[in-house]
């Protein structure tokens, strides 16, 4: 698609599918965070402050109940 395309398609509802292939995997929760910086009205898409702690947090969770596979 060219830009114009991309913002036609954009302002009409359209979000990109979570991906689903390639070496790393989307986690579910990454995926939500990305379609909430999409939110047409500025207000209600998070801030890059809340974006951050969100992600260092979802980080130190995530290693927390990481289990290696024996």
């Amino acid at each position: 698609m060219n830009g114009h395309e991309v913002l036609n398609r954009v302002e009409k509802g359209y979000r990109m599918a979570k991906p689903t292939d390639g070496t790393v995997l989307c986690q579910d929760a990454y995926y939500e965070q990305m379609k909430s910086r999409w939110n047409c009205i500025p207000e209600n898409r998070p801030t890059f402050a809340y974006l951050q702690d969100f992600f260092n947090n979802y980080c130190v969770a995530a290693e927390n109940t990481y289990k290696p596979v024996d």
